[in-house]
Formats: C-alpha cells, structure tokens, sequence
C-alpha cells in the first residue's frame, strides 16, 4: 500500500515579466506615439476596408 502526501501545488517561479503588454502594442515601446498623419492614414484605411467588406460581403444580419 503507498502513501500519499498531501503537498501544497508547485508555483512556478515567476521571472520578470515585461512592463509592456503582448501583442501588437509590444513593439511600439513605452512612450511611442505615432504622428497624426499617420493616424490619419490609418483610420482612413480602416474605413475603406470596412466599406469595401460590408460592399463585398454585405450586411448579414443587420436590420433597419
């Protein structure tokens, strides 16, 4: 018959995490800003793309 020990969970060790969060915003860097043109143009974009897929894909789902 074996013996069970009840022991208290492993908790991994914790290593420095960034102070910037993951994803897309991780290679900006703290502190980056982007210039308005180039906001601009972004937003511009986006509401292309937005029109060019409710144009293509149509409007599934929405009612009036």
């Amino acid at each position: 018959m074996s013996t069970v020990h009840i022991t208290a969970p492993r908790v991994p060790s914790q290593k420095s995490a960034p102070a910037r969060p993951a994803g897309a915003t991780a290679a900006a860097g703290p502190g980056r800003r982007r210039s308005p043109l180039t906001t601009a143009v972004r937003n511009v974009g986006i509401a292309l793309d937005t029109a060019a897929r409710v144009v293509f894909l149509g409007r599934d789902g929405v009612e009036y």
